[in-house]
């Protein structure tokens, strides 16, 4: 048997001990009972515990974790941390070389996203969210209407209006 190198015998030694942790862990170590076992013998312990939960929900229980969770994600944002105006100008130059040399050309909106809650209807277009009337980052357009499939923006300076269809 030819003689193994460092990497090898470094390999069959975890090998050994995970063998090892193995045998120990489904022999020897006594299995602990399972909890469906249980809940079929303490039908009693099992109505206390769902009327003990289902009497917290309806009192409108929340943990201080719970609570500092929802108004974490209620409150508004500073900044968006996924969006970076450079990585979409980025991809935007690569994408399109010509887009923005001509001062009279689609300065290349994205609409990639569409939110309904009730009556509020929100746009995302190049990564940001915006509503009806909302003025766009590119200065000089405004959001007119929102529709799940595409959303019309106004030129405010030429009074050109124009649609963008949703980018999937």
């Amino acid at each position: 048997m030819p003689k193994l190198t460092r990497q090898q015998t470094i390999i069959l030694s975890i090998m050994v001990v995970v063998v090892l942790y193995g045998l120990y862990d489904f022999i020897i170590v006594p299995k602990t009972k399972s909890v469906s076992s249980d809940v079929g013998k303490k039908p009693a312990e099992l109505e206390a515990f769902v009327a003990d939960i289902t009497a917290k929900m309806s009192k409108g229980f929340l943990s201080s974790n719970d609570a500092y969770t929802i108004n974490s994600a209620e409150t508004e944002w500073i900044r968006d941390p996924f969006y970076e105006k450079k990585s979409f100008r980025d991809w935007r130059r690569i994408k399109d070389p010509k887009a923005g040399k001509d001062a009279g050309s689609d300065p290349g909106f994205n609409y990639s996203g569409y939110l309904s809650i009730g009556n509020k209807k929100m746009a995302i277009i190049n990564g940001v969210e915006y509503e009806s009337g909302d003025h766009l980052e590119i200065e000089g357009y405004v959001v007119e209407k929102i529709y799940p499939d595409r959303v019309v923006i106004i030129n405010i300076k030429s009074r050109s209006e124009f649609e963008v269809s949703l980018q999937e």
